[in-house]
């Protein structure tokens, strides 16, 4: 029995390490995140401004502070790890009241917004003489869910060097859209006198990114922030089928890329390369829905955990401040930008179009 503690010991204290010095990486731009975070909250307090959009401003205002390496893995974990137990924690506060006063409608509208808006982009692509592989990627990106399906998209499609810059220009430009779109379409739709329910739908079917539909939501109103989330997890889950429709295209065009890419190595070499196709936050974000709806989980709880999702996309959304960089979308490439924004404007006026 001695002899078994000692063997194992060593390896819980290299363990212990590695867990030290990650939270270490951390810790600065973790800290960072959380000081906007409370400097936002400070002034919805005193002024009444949306304490949203307040992170995600301070965020821009420090936008340089994501080139430090001393902040940018800190800055990663908020702007991904913790955005997504934030949507996940979300799910305790859908109810299926909402779910059966919306109907079909929801569903209706995001399949027609995915498949029209992939549409759209092939078509535009051939217009502007853009290739069609950063045509899907532009296309999934706005269509889904921003930056996840771009990349996602991306690791079944074969690539090359005008593709990764193109890839590149994808990611700089959906977040820097999708943040535009959060702060003008609220006002618009309000000001077009539309109901909560109205603009809950448009948001969560018009806007990229998850963080974003949250932000844009929640500047009106919890109500129309649930159903904007709601809806937009509805287009997260159609990266599954449209990821392993598009694998299934491109097997054969992406095991040659691979071939050619590892030099003769096989393609064996880079098995375990690509990420994971099926979005874990949606998982646990359904899961919650159901868990809380039959009352599984204690009203206290449900509560808490409400109380710490808002707290992590406060997080997140400051994070996302400081990677939005405006000017580096035009400098990337005028065309794959026009053709992110030719698509970011036919989706919002489609979900216009279906919402009435």
């Amino acid at each position: 029995m001695t002899n078994v503690s000692a063997k194992f010991k060593p390896v819980a204290i290299e363990r212990l390490t590695t867990l030290r010095t990650s939270t270490t990486l951390l810790l600065p731009g973790i800290t960072f995140c959380i000081i906007v975070v409370l400097a936002a909250n400070y002034i919805t307090d005193h002024y009444g401004s949306p304490a949203i959009l307040c992170a995600l401003l301070l965020g821009m205002a420090f936008n340089n502070i994501s080139k430090y390496p001393e902040f940018s893995r800190g800055l990663e974990f908020c702007g991904k790890t913790v955005l997504r137990c934030g949507v996940a924690l979300l799910g305790v506060r859908i109810t299926f009241s909402q779910i059966s006063e919306l109907g079909i409608q929801p569903v209706f509208v995001v399949f027609a917004v995915v498949i029209a808006t992939l549409g759209f982009s092939l078509l535009v692509a051939k217009l502007l003489n853009i290739e069609r592989i950063p045509a899907i990627i532009a296309g999934a990106g706005v269509a889904i869910c921003g930056v996840s399906a771009a990349l996602a998209v991306a690791s079944v499609l074969p690539t090359n060097k005008e593709t990764e810059k193109n890839l590149l220009c994808t990611v700089v430009g959906i977040t820097g859209l999708s943040t535009i779109v959060m702060v003008v379409y609220p006002g618009m739709m309000v000001s077009l006198g539309f109901n909560p329910e109205q603009i809950g739908l448009f948001l969560g079917a018009s806007i990229h990114d998850v963080a974003q539909v949250f932000g844009a939501g929640h500047m009106i109103s919890d109500e129309v922030g649930e159903l904007a989330t709601y809806t937009k997890m509805l287009r997260v889950s159609m990266l599954v089928p449209v990821v392993l429709g598009l694998g299934f295209i491109y097997r054969n065009a992406v095991l040659e890329s691979l071939k050619m890419s590892s030099a003769g190595q096989g393609v064996d070499s880079l098995k375990g390369a690509k990420p994971t196709l099926f979005p874990l936050f949606l998982v646990a974000f359904v899961a919650l829905v159901v868990l809380s709806n039959l009352s599984v989980i204690p009203t206290v709880a449900i509560d808490y955990m409400g109380d710490l999702s808002a707290l992590c996309l406060l997080i997140a959304m400051a994070a996302l401040g400081t990677k939005t960089n405006l000017i580096e979308m035009w400098k990337l490439g005028q065309k794959p930008f026009l053709l992110l924004l030719l698509n970011t404007l036919f989706i919002g006026l489609l979900a216009y179009l279906l919402i009435q």
